[in-house]
């Protein structure tokens, strides 16, 4: 029998819900299988319609009989009109295509790295290694990624705990991703080398906060669903462990 959360999947998947109703169906992932795997199903299903949308694009001429079935008895417009046209288009996507350009690839990352943060919450196996002592985390990833990183010690009245970590991938560059509960939110802390993945700011929907830092020749990026301040907190732990 299918779990009466199941109907509200794609709306949590997308951002939809209201903040409270967001936080409570992310918990309610923990512990149902019936919607853990309909939100990976979502999130696979959105991926498929980013790689389409990149992938294929209209031609010309069915944009161009769109318009006539629109608008039937617009007249055609002289030649010059067209060429001017044209230029102007030209000498835009001259001056902002490098721009568009970054913003895609870093939108893309970004979109990753939501899509990974997802997949952990609702993995039964979410982990490769599981442990709270960063000592135990952080030499499970020599040899599998190509740089170190220092996890902060977390002091014994901290609101913040060490799950475990994953090796994960982005832009076919391998990372770390260290997963941190703050009450009954968590907190991924993924981990790259800054010469192979763009550099993001900060950014945010209506689902999750994304946090992202350049320190060290590495690149922190914080995804949750946790409150803001949460996340800034964690940030300034982890810039604190890693300052040289």
């Amino acid at each position: 029998m299918n779990c009466e959360w199941r109907e509200k999947t794609g709306l949590y998947v997308d951002g939809e819900l209201e903040p409270a109703a967001q936080q409570a169906f992310a918990g309610h992932l923990q512990g149902c299988s019936d919607c853990s795997a309909a939100v990976l199903e979502q999130q696979e299903l959105k991926k498929a319609v980013r790689v389409a949308g990149k992938r294929f694009s209209a031609p010309p001429e069915l944009y161009a009989q769109v318009r006539r079935q629109i608008s039937p008895q617009a007249r055609p417009q002289p030649w010059w009109r067209w060429g001017l046209a044209t230029a102007l288009l030209v000498v835009i996507a001259a001056l902002a295509g490098s721009w568009f350009s970054r913003s895609r690839a870093d939108n893309s990352l970004i979109a990753q790295l939501m899509d990974q943060h997802v997949i952990m919450l609702a993995s039964v196996h979410p982990y490769d290694v599981i442990s709270s002592d960063k000592h135990v985390v952080k030499p499970w990833f020599q040899g599998k990624i190509p740089f170190t990183f220092n996890p902060p010690e977390l002091a014994k009245d901290s609101p913040f705990t060490l799950l475990g970590g994953k090796l994960v991938y982005a832009e076919q560059a391998a990372g770390a991703e260290l997963v941190y509960q703050v009450r009954q939110h968590k907190i991924s802390v993924f981990i790259f080398q800054a010469r192979d993945v763009h550099g993001a700011p900060s950014a945010g929907n209506h689902a999750f906060t994304v946090n992202g830092w350049r320190q060290g020749g590495l690149q922190y990026y914080v995804v949750t669903d946790a409150a803001r301040e949460d996340a800034e907190r964690l940030r300034a732990l982890f810039e604190e462990a890693n300052r040289t």
